[in-house]
């Protein structure tokens, strides 16, 4: 069972913790999906030509402490494999990134790039390759992890990955998970799937047709994220709220936080057990004056994007089980996701 939500939103600002792109230090050893900034030249997708990247790995199933290959091909809108394309992938912590460790590679002369990852610990895991160029150009997969941890078992020294956080809420009654993330940024805030294009508009124009004396402002809206939340416990699920955070959008290294975002429609925003499924929206970027901000702008503080490029936004859900209804609210579980969006000046003029 599927279904769609747009929510409301109640904003409280608090300091939330921090979710980096770059690998967690542990089983990963944190090597993954470095340089942001790199961009490639021959994979530049546009409205007629676009191009694809695929995931597929020889096992997605695996013990504690196993490992698997994968491999990601890549090719432009007819087809044909695109060659020396820099593809970056990471993982939820408990998969661990053996190779490549830097979390990035280039293709090869048929288009494709080879790696091994391990399960570091039992759960259900994310994995997601992208391309440095084309924000929209990314896949998630799935990664069971099953199994007790073996006696003497340290997981994988040197490996990357883990960058996405935390992985699934897995026990022995099901798990719930984030199967994929993206943004609307085009002031439909009615999407039935995930959106493919994460290009987010950071200015707007004052007057898209200067030689009229009528001004003629940019259509500008506010940005949603975009998550499909997937239920498979044996109980209800109602999503409370959601917290995220993005690097360098300021030009600096500082992490902006978009606050505490509750999810105020709490009727949508409840999962049966076994296997429902919602599409949730939640405003995440604020448009005022013209810009486009994380966190709060008329609080003062909130952090202008002032930054273009490909940044990854992490993404925290909090969440209630049925039979935790009668607690105090404290320790609340979560699931993690994260994606990537183009943040620049976006002409939507008409």
């Amino acid at each position: 069972m599927r279904r769609y939500t747009s929510s409301l939103i109640a904003v409280t600002l608090v300091g939330a913790g921090i979710l980096g792109f770059v690998g967690c230090q542990g089983n990963t050893d944190g090597g993954s999906a470095a340089s942001p900034d790199y961009e490639d030249g021959v994979f530049v997708g546009d409205e007629t030509s676009t191009g694809s990247i695929r995931v597929q790995l020889v096992h997605s199933h695996l013990a504690v402490g196993e490992t698997t290959g994968f491999k990601v091909t890549v090719t432009d809108s007819k087809g044909q494999p695109i060659p020396d394309t820099r593809v970056i992938c990471d993982s939820e912590k408990g998969v661990a990134l053996i190779e490549p460790t830097s979390g990035y590679e280039l293709t090869n002369g048929e288009g494709v790039m080879s790696g091994v990852i391990g399960c570091a610990a039992p759960g259900s895991y994310q994995m997601v390759c992208r391309l440095s160029v084309g924000a929209n150009r990314r896949q998630f997969v799935s990664v069971g992890c099953t199994g007790d941890v073996p006696s003497g078992f340290t997981g994988f020294p040197g490996a990357g990955g883990g960058g996405l956080g935390g992985g699934t809420q897995s026990n022995d009654d099901g798990e719930i998970q984030i199967t994929d993330a993206g943004f609307d940024d085009d002031g439909t805030s009615a999407s039935t799937t995930v959106p493919t294009d994460a290009s987010v508009d950071i200015v707007q124009e004052a007057d898209c047709n200067v030689s009229t004396t009528t001004l003629d402002t940019e259509p500008f809206y506010d940005t949603y994220a975009v998550l499909n939340v997937e239920n498979n416990l044996q109980e209800r699920v109602t999503l409370l709220y959601l917290e995220c955070s993005v690097t360098g959008v300021d030009g600096s290294s500082n992490t902006a936080d978009c606050g505490t975002i509750g999810l105020t429609r709490s009727s949508n925003s409840t999962l049966e057990a076994n296997n429902d499924s919602a599409i949730i929206q939640v405003p995440v970027f604020k448009a005022y004056n013209g810009g486009k901000y994380v966190g709060n702008p008329t609080s003062g503080t909130g952090t202008r994007i002032t930054s273009s490029g490909l940044f990854t936004v992490s993404f925290r859900l909090y969440y209630q089980r049925a039979s935790d209804a009668g607690g105090d609210g404290t320790d609340l579980p979560y699931i993690t996701a994260s994606a990537t969006a183009s943040f620049g000046n976006v002409n939507r003029c008409p």
